[in-house]
């Protein structure tokens, strides 16, 4: 077993500090600015392990749910682990925990891959990500290229999980209505009050966040904090597990919650295609 702790990855530039752990997913457990811890940091390997999706910036391909663990694409049926059986879902897919080679490192930047042949998602890929600092902050770079000779469908998330803020503000246009098993309907909903003041900006104290919005806008903010994202993510995904974990996580996602399985919910990677995504996050300026 990898000892994530010493083959773990530290970049520094000024006043950022960040850690990475190739081995579990490219996680970056820990991002720092001027000494102050950003990201909920895993106090060892275990605690990750137990609850992968719940530290750092988490890699969740496909992203959120599969019903029934299954998909079917150009006449093919495909069929993921039935990670969460209460809800006969799968889960997160299996990238999160990918063990990713470094090809490139500096004191400010690393640069790893992973080759899948079909053993954590049923295509052939190579996933590669940057991170970087800089003065403007942290930057990840995430691309994907298909390595096959025929198209095959995804969807993308990172489970970034934030220490919690003050205040939160994030734009989403509305909210995705679910069944019982957080699968989406197919129907929109507006959002009510609460949800309507996450756009200015929300106390999170003893506030709790469970949801699945269409993106509004690019960015969001946690008191001093910019977390940017590549337009070509669409949805916010919101959690805090009750609101008083210590802790939020702002999801950026490109397709839908079970997107494998509905005909516009997923993105298609044409054969040596190759898609590419960024998230940043920065402190902004005091005016």
């Amino acid at each position: 077993m990898c000892d994530y702790w010493n083959d773990s990855v530290r970049l520094r530039y000024e006043k950022w500090d960040a850690e990475i752990w190739p081995f579990f997913g490219m996680n970056t457990v820990s991002l720092r600015f001027d000494g102050r811890e950003l990201l909920r940091k895993p106090e060892n390997a275990g605690a990750l392990s137990d609850s992968p999706y719940l530290y750092g910036i988490p890699l969740l391909f496909p992203a959120n749910r599969v019903a029934g663990g299954t998909f079917a694409f150009m006449g093919k049926t495909h069929r993921l682990p039935i990670n969460e059986p209460a809800r006969n879902n799968h889960i997160h897919g299996l990238m999160y925990n990918a063990p990713f080679r470094i090809v490139n490192k500096t004191q400010k930047s690393v640069e790893a891959e992973y080759i899948n042949k079909g053993e954590r998602y049923p295509f052939p890929f190579k996933m590669t990500i940057v991170d970087a600092l800089s003065e403007k902050g942290y930057e990840r770079k995430i691309s994907i290229l298909n390595t096959s000779d025929n198209p095959f469908p995804y969807t993308l998330a990172f489970h970034t999980s934030f220490l919690e803020p003050e205040t939160l503000s994030v734009f989403v246009k509305d909210r995705f209505l679910c069944d019982e098993n957080y699968i989406p309907t197919g129907k929109i909903a507006e959002l009510n009050n609460t949800e309507k003041q996450y756009i200015k900006g929300v106390k999170l104290k003893n506030l709790a966040l469970s949801g699945f919005y269409r993106m509004g806008e690019n960015a969001a903010r946690l008191d001093d904090i910019l977390f940017s994202v590549s337009e070509n993510f669409d949805e916010w995904i919101l959690f805090n597990a009750g609101g008083d974990k210590g802790f939020v996580c702002v999801e950026p996602q490109a397709g839908e919650v079970n997107g494998l399985n509905t005909k516009s919910g997923c993105r298609i990677l044409r054969e040596g295609e190759t898609h590419t995504y960024t998230l940043s996050i920065s402190q902004e300026e005091k005016n």
